[in-house]
This record gives structure tokens, C-alpha cells and sequence, in this order.
């Protein structure tokens, strides 16, 4: 039919501020002090790095423009360079045991000991292994403490449809939680991390629901 209109993608397929899920590996630093089913004042438990979260997930990309003088004219062209990102913050629900507050705290406290102040206190960071990897300026290895955080964006089945990655990723703050014995909803906190890359990529239909 003439007035028939054909569309590629439904205009009623809408994607949902509340459909998030954010994943964290370990840095391996991390990683030599996790226990699967214990958790103490040294040990962080791995399988609470799942959750939810909200607020300001992806940031904004920018590839800014130059100014090419050209023939008594003004030319926009490309600068083909890519603006360092800002920290990425996000809120999240601490759960019933702290864990997941518990982790990024502990990831902290690697990069500063809350007692001493200093760096790798407790010698998780093991410069042997690092042998020819990526140092920074002062010749301290920097990737032990880094890791990749990846959110991903859901559809109405839960089920996984875009890939956020964030490279060399490591927290640089966390928030404080506000106690108040009137209000009876969940504990919510976020934390900031800095990081290197932003991936992004589609979620092929073959990655199975949560």
C-alpha cells in the first residue's frame, strides 16, 4: 500500500533506564586474598561482584573538532583524537552483608592502607610476576591493582543486549552511607573508578539470560 510504512526496527522496542547489571573481575591482587564461601577482615568474597546499579552509567564520548584555514575559509575537520574520559560513578544497593561495599573497600586499601597510608601494604602486588608488563613513571608495576568493569544493558527478558567495557579500571572513591533509624529502605552508597578505554559492543543472541 502507498501510505504503508516499513520499519527496520519497531519504534516500540525501547530500552529501559532500570535494566543494568554491572560486572567486576577481581585485579589480581585482589584476587590472592578471595575466598569463595568465607569472608573476614583480609579475605573478600568474588561472587558478590554482580549487581545492579544506577545513575550515570556511560559517559560522554568525545572526538572533538579542528579549525583548517583553506582558501580565506574556515574548514571543520576531525582532530581524530579521543578526550581522556572522566571517573565513572555509579550507586549501587550495598547488600545485607556489606559485601559488595566490602570488596571496593579492600580494593582501596591496596592503593592506600587505611593504617599506614602507604601503597600495597600487605605485598599483594608482586613485582616478580610483572617482569616485562607496564610499569608507570616511578617504576612501580600498575596493573596488578587494575582490572576491567564491564555493565551491560538488559531488555525486558533480562537478557543481555549491550557491552559496556571498561579497560584498566580501579575505584578512586566510595561513597559514605547515611544511617537513619526513621527510614527502613535498603542501604544505597556508590563509588568513582578511573580507567583507560571505553568498549563498546552489541551482545550477540547466542549470551544466555541472567
Amino acid at each position: 500500500m502507498a501510505n504503508e510504512v516499513s520499519y527496520i526496527q519497531s519504534p516500540f522496542n525501547k530500552s529501559r533506564k532500570d535494566k543494568f547489571l554491572m560486572v567486576l573481575t577481581l585485579p589480581p591482587a585482589l584476587k590472592k586474598i578471595s575466598k569463595k564461601f568465607e569472608r573476614t577482615g583480609n579475605t573478600v568474597m568474588p561472587d558478590t561482584l554482580q549487581f545492579s546499579v544506577y545513575g550515570a552509567i556511560v559517559p560522554e564520548i568525545n572526538i572533538p573538532p579542528i579549525n583548517v584555514r583553506y582558501a580565506g575559509q574556515t574548514l571543520a575537520a576531525s582532530s581524530h583524537s579521543r578526550n581522556p574520559y572522566d571517573p565513572n560513578s555509579v550507586n549501587f544497593t550495598v547488600d545485607n552483608r556489606f559485601n559488595n561495599y566490602w570488596v571496593i573497600y579492600r580494593w582501596l586499601d591496596i592503593l592506600n592502607d587505611d593504617k599506614t597510608g602507604t601503597y600495597d601494604e600487605d605485598g599483594l602486588v608482586d613485582p616478580a610476576k610483572l617482569k616485562g608488563r607496564t610499569i608507570d613513571a616511578k617504576g612501580i608495576p600498575n596493573m596488578e591493582y587494575r582490572s576491567d568493569i564491564t555493565i551491560y544493558a538488559l531488555d525486558e527478558y533480562n537478557k543481555r543486549t549491550m557491552e559496556f567495557l571498561y579497560t584498566n579500571a580501579f575505584p578512586i572513591s566510595l561513597a559514605g552511607i547515611d544511617y537513619n533509624y526513621r527510614n527502613p529502605e535498603e542501604i544505597e552508597s556508590s563509588f568513582t573508578y578511573s580507567y583507560s578505554q571505553l568498549l563498546i559492543n552489541p551482545v550477540t543472541s547466542s549470551i544466555e539470560s541472567l
